[in-house]
């Protein structure tokens, strides 16, 4: 029987280990088909080496093809989630737009409605006054005032606040255009305060201009109520009269509607 043989006739497994006095510690087995195995792998590698270049070139072109099949499907699957996303968002706006109109509506329906119109104050016997003044800075002055009376009346579904008066006079010449002069080139006559539904509130006004009347001259009032409602938006009532110092007359210049709106 030879050394490294058991009784049966098996060859026993050769210890590797590290040399030195404890021989007997940190042994590995290692068999002789790995051995044998492995130089025949590394044998065909090296004989057939052509065979594995085409064997890794055909495994990387399937990797590569089915790389581009797997984003070709992540491409379909985020482009459909696009899609549900952009009409989920069409549809969030479809709702806001509604809802914006519905609201608009709403507002629209309760808001305050000023209305305003012009008349003859009962506190001055003359309606159209003329005076003159002199001074030695400006010499002689003359000017036209209108007794006059606002009247504004809450038509609306809710309360209103009347925060500014705007009222403006100017003589009217025979055959001239009415135009809608500047706030600011008027007299603020300052707020009237709180409007309740169906409620009425009037001030008596002096409205004065530059000039004196001449024979077939007219006077032209123009008014600008600037109130807000419950709902914080700033709204306007514009009005336009004409004035005739002649006969008394005082009525709405409905030929301008640019003069006699309501916002």
């Amino acid at each position: 029987m030879r050394i490294g043989q058991s009784a049966s006739g098996k060859s026993r497994p050769r210890w590797r280990g590290s040399t030195g006095s404890n021989r007997c510690y940190n042994r590995v087995p290692v068999l002789p088909t790995q051995f044998k195995h492995g130089r025949c792998c590394m044998d065909w590698l090296r004989t057939h080496e052509f065979m594995a270049i085409w064997l890794a070139g055909i495994a990387l072109i399937l990797i590569f093809v089915w790389d581009r099949l797997d984003s070709r499907k992540q491409h379909r699957e985020t482009l459909a989630q696009l899609s549900i996303s952009q009409k989920q968002v069409e549809a969030s706006q479809n709702n806001a737009a509604a809802a914006k109109t519905s609201a608009e509506y709403v507002i629209h329906a309760e808001r305050a409605w000023v209305m305003a119109e012009l008349g003859w104050s009962e506190k001055s016997v003359l309606h159209v006054v003329q005076s003159a003044s002199k001074s030695e800075a400006e010499g002689t002055v003359e000017r036209v005032t209108a007794n006059v009376k606002l009247i504004c009346k809450n038509e609306g579904r809710s309360p209103a606040w009347v925060d500014n008066v705007y009222g403006h006079l100017e003589i009217l010449p025979p055959g001239s255009m009415l135009g809608s002069p500047n706030r600011s080139d008027g007299r603020n006559f300052g707020p009237i305060g709180p409007l309740g539904v169906g409620k009425e509130q009037s001030r008596s006004l002096d409205l004065t201009c530059l000039g004196c009347i001449k024979r077939g001259e007219l006077l032209s009032a123009y008014m600008v109520i600037e109130y807000h409602d419950i709902y914080g938006f700033k709204r306007e009532t514009f009005l336009g009269y004409k004035i005739d110092p002649s006969s008394g007359g005082i009525d709405r210049q409905d030929d301008s509607p640019e003069r006699n709106r309501n916002t």
